[in-house]
Formats: C-alpha cells, sequence, structure tokens
C-alpha cells in the first residue's frame, strides 16, 4: 500500500518483490512512476473485460444491467488508515468480539480511483464490504426493519427526483453510526417508529451539514464537493418534505403500494391488485394521541398533496382521538356537552376510514350516557352494512377483494370506496373510557400492547346485548345471544388467528353469565 498523496479510503498499490516468471505478465498491468511499479486499476479493469460486457465504475456489467462483477485483490490484514476503528469508544456495538472477527478478514482493493483524482487511474478504493456483511449480519430486526425503510424512501422517492445525489452506501453508513453511537436497548421492537424517525433526522443532518463520515475511515467525508448549491437545496427540501409527513410519504411508495407478502399457506411474495395492501400498515399503527400533539399532526396531514388520501388519514386520526384520555366523560353538565360536542365532530370526521369504526365507538359512547334505545338503533344500523360483500382489512387480502376494492375504487372514488366497503376490527386504548365496563375483562395484560382489539360483528352482537339487557328485554337478550353464537361459529368476520377467536368465545361466556 502506498497511501501517499491519496484521499482517505484510496491507495495505490505498489509491486515489489515479483518473481521472473510472473512479472512479464502482470507488467502488462502497471505503469512505473519514478522508477517503481504500480498496478494500474485502469489497466487492471480493461485487462479482465469479457468481450460481451462493458465497464461500469469498478465492475464489469452486461449490456441489460441485469448482471455486474468486480475482480478485486483480497488484503487479509488490517490496514493502517482503518485502525482507530479498532479501539475508538462506542457504547457496546459492535462488540468486540466481532470487532476482532472483522479485523481478521482484512479488507479489499477494488479498482477504482478517487474522481477527479491526478493518479485516478492508478488508484484503488478500499473496500471494507465483508466486515460491512458481518456488522449488518449483527443487526437486531429493529434494525433491519429501519435500514429497509431507509432504502424503500430512497430508491421510490429521493431517487426519482435527484437521481444518484445519495446512494444506498451513504445510507448503511449512517444506519452503521446511529447503530455505534446508540444503546442496544434503544432498538427494540416497540421503539422501532421513533428509531426510524431518528434515521431520517441523521440523514436530513448529514445533508443539511454536507458530512457524512467513512465508518471505517471517518477522514473520508462522501458529501464534500458532493452538492452544488441548488442541488443542496432541492434535495433538502425534499428530505423535509417527507419527514413532515413521514408515515404516509412511506406507505405511499411503489413499494408498500405494489408490493405484499402473502401470508399462510404461500411464502411466495405477490404483486398485489391495488393500494388494499397499503391500508393494513396505517391502522395498525399505535399514534399516541395528545392535545399537544394532535395539532402538529393535522398541520402535517394537510401538507399531503393527495387530497384523498389526506382525508382518510384524518378519519383514521380522528378514530383514535376519541379514545384521548383527555375525553373521560366525566365532570359537570358543561363539561360533559363540550366532550360530547368534541366528539361528535371526531365521529363526523371519522366515518371515511371504513363501515363500521366511528358506528361502533359511537354507539359505546351512547351506551356510556345509557342511552341503550340509541345505541341500539345505531346499533341495528351498522349491522345491517356489514354484508358478505365487505372486505375485512389484512395484510394478505385475496386478490379478488383487492380486485373488487379497485373497482368500486374506480367507480366511487378511494374515500367513498374505503367508507362502503372496509371493514375493521374495533379497538379500545388505556384509559378505556368507551369500553363497556362489562367488557373489561377482555383487555389484555401486556406490558407492550394493550390495546383491547374486538372483532367487528362481534362486538355489535355483544353491545346490543347489554343494551337488552340493561331494558330488561329478556326475549331480546336470547336473539342477541343467538346472533353473537351464530357470528361465532360463521366465523363472520373474524380475522382467523387465535387471539381473535378467544376474544369472541369470552364475549360469549360473558353473555351467558347475564342470562
Amino acid at each position: 500500500m502506498d497511501i501517499s498523496n491519496t484521499k482517505p479510503g484510496f491507495t495505490k498499490l505498489k509491486l515489489y518483490n515479483i518473481s521472473q516468471r510472473c512479472i512479464s505478465n502482470i507488467s502488462l498491468l502497471c505503469e512505473i512512476i519514478s522508477g517503481e511499479q504500480f498496478m494500474s486499476s485502469r489497466l487492471f479493469r480493461e485487462y479482465f473485460l469479457p468481450d460481451s460486457m462493458i465497464i461500469h465504475g469498478p465492475c464489469h456489467s452486461s449490456l441489460n444491467e441485469t448482471f455486474d462483477s468486480a475482480h478485486c485483490f483480497s488484503c487479509k490484514e488490517w490496514i493502517q488508515p482503518a485502525c482507530h476503528w479498532i479501539v475508538r469508544s462506542r457504547l457496546s456495538w459492535p462488540d468486540p468480539k466481532l470487532v476482532t472477527a472483522i479485523v481478521q478478514n482484512g479488507v479489499l482493493f477494488v479498482p477504482i480511483g478517487c474522481k477527479g483524482s491526478l493518479d485516478e487511474d492508478l488508484e484503488w478504493r478500499i473496500s471494507f464490504s465483508i466486515a460491512e456483511k458481518q456488522l449488518i449480519f449483527s443487526f437486531s430486526h429493529t434494525k433491519l426493519l429501519c435500514y429497509a425503510l431507509m432504502k424503500i424512501v430512497l430508491k421510490d422517492i429521493i431517487k426519482k427526483k435527484h437521481a444518484d445525489l445519495i446512494c444506498s452506501y451513504f445510507i448503511k453508513t449512517i444506519m452503521f453510526w446511529l447503530c455505534e453511537e446508540s444503546k442496544p436497548s434503544q432498538w427494540h421492537s416497540q421503539n422501532m417508529i421513533p428509531c426510524f424517525k431518528s434515521c431520517m433526522r441523521r440523514l436530513i443532518y448529514c445533508v443539511e451539514y454536507k458530512i457524512c463520515l467513512h465508518y471505517f475511515i471517518p477522514g473520508n467525508n462522501f458529501f464534500e464537493g458532493r452538492f452544488t448549491d441548488s442541488q443542496h437545496k432541492s434535495l433538502l427540501d425534499t428530505l423535509h418534505e417527507i419527514n413532515n409527513s413521514l408515515w404516509t410519504n412511506v406507505f405511499y411508495t411503489d413499494t408498500f403500494r405494489n408490493f405484499r407478502s402473502e401470508q399462510g399457506a404461500s411464502l411466495i411474495p405477490c404483486l398485489a391488485a391495488s393500494e388494499l395492501s397499503c391500508l393494513t400498515y396505517p391502522n395498525f399503527l399505535i399514534i399516541p394521541l395528545n392535545y399537544n400533539n394532535i395539532k402538529q399532526i393535522v398541520t402535517s396531514l394537510f401538507n399531503i398533496k393527495d387530497a384523498e388520501m389526506s382525508s382518510y388519514m384524518m378519519s383514521l386520526i380522528s378514530n383514535n382521538s376519541l379514545l384521548l384520555s383527555s375525553l373521560n366523560y366525566e365532570g359537570g353538565n358543561k363539561s360533559l356537552y363540550k366532550q360530547y360536542q368534541t366528539s361528535l365532530h371526531c365521529y363526523k370526521m371519522g366515518m371515511y376510514n371504513d363501515v363500521t369504526s366511528a358506528w361502533s365507538l359511537l354507539a359505546s359512547l351512547f351506551y356510556k350516557y345509557k342511552r341503550f334505545q340509541e345505541c341500539i338503533e345505531i346499533l341495528n344500523y351498522t349491522l345491517s352494512k356489514c354484508t358478505p360483500d365487505k372486505i375485512m382489512l389484512s395484510f394478505d387480502n385475496s386478490l379478488l377483494e383487492q380486485t373488487y376494492f379497485q373497482k368500486v375504487k374506480d367507480a366511487l372514488g378511494f374515500i367513498l370506496a374505503c367508507k362502503h366497503l372496509i371493514i375493521n376490527s374495533v379497538s379500545f386504548s388505556e384509559p378505556y373510557y368507551l369500553l363497556p365496563e362489562e367488557l373489561t375483562p377482555l383487555i389484555p395484560h401486556d406490558v407492550y400492547d394493550n390495546t383491547c382489539s374486538i372483532p367487528p360483528v362481534v362486538y355489535l352482537n355483544i353491545l346490543s346485548f347489554l343494551c337488552l339487557h340493561h331494558l330488561c328485554d329478556q326475549r331480546g337478550k336470547l336473539i342477541a345471544l343467538r346472533e353473537l353464537e351464530l357470528t361465532i361459529r360463521e366465523k363472520y368476520f373474524i380475522f382467523p388467528i387465535e387471539t381473535n377467536f378467544q376474544i369472541a368465545n369470552n364475549c360469549l361466556e360473558i353473555a351467558k353469565s347475564m342470562l
């Protein structure tokens, strides 16, 4: 190695102690500088180029760009420019055992020089690809998810607007730095959303200050001289726009809109026929709403350029806001009236999310106020909407369901398709103000997920039973109980997982105990 007059991360390869038997072949790939022989990266690339391929960076690529390969030299020793990486201060990742394993594998010298360097044709890039694979293999599940999401944002959003200003290697580098600077306890599954937000904020910071240091050789700043002023401003604007409506932008990428994994019988990835599959993700997000952040969330939704998606997300947020701890439906008449009016506004906005959610929560509100007759009327209306042509939203909706959703969407529009077709479970989160007191035994005792989720038609039937119980309508109770039993037996809009069947059966047991 000869790193004199080279940018950090690059080196020249000087030949010495070469046998006469090999020198004739090797000399074809060398250039002589001041009496010394240096291996030329340019000649090396050209010498091994097959007839059917072209040179692309350090690689030999097929004409249709479906395959590439790179010849390189392997160095089994750890190089001096990266020695500081071994001993530098870090919290816990990578651990000493992994560091030792990485050092033992050494580095690679790849045939590409620093662009614009006077000795570009003689220089070789120092590659840590083996070390990087070992580091990624050590990632926790949450780290891998964040890394995958960052690459989706890069491929589906950033690259479409800014080509290769940001490449995947920069994303990988930023992930390495974040992982090294943070505690492993921060990267647990329940903290995935804040972790992903941290990744986005770090990317914005790096672009804003034009600093992205090589993970192993920090003297190499990838962003030095990379952007013009106009490119820098445009890229920064894009990143801020993504971050301001982060999840909407993520879920609306081509990857989330057109791709889903079949669960159950098939493990083969399948293309989706509609946006139906991507609607599952925002519905499964647990958003800790309070009056301090709801204004910020609503403002972000107004920034979404797609009006229908903005309305859909607003409807979803409205339903979630009904579970706010501030709406405890307690206090004097004036306070109760104010809470009641606030709730009604939320219900109206929440109607566009799906067929049942807002109506089910409205019925729960009337039940809480002991307005049982009005509650029954709402329940009967909502049950009449739960016809077999509706679609229970899940991660693996069938191709038939997706095609049907797409046809209705094309005819009515996205919002009305969701309002009239989609059915979701009814969910209650802490402090469970709208969950009927009789159903509190259904609350899960889970530290990480204490959301009480009840199959939609099961909930409508059990709530109807409870209303009739308070109205002392014994005949009506028996009818409601039979409807509940039939719903469970037919598995009507009950997503087929054990937890749902257990909750449904628990509802039935509660009803039977009240006869």
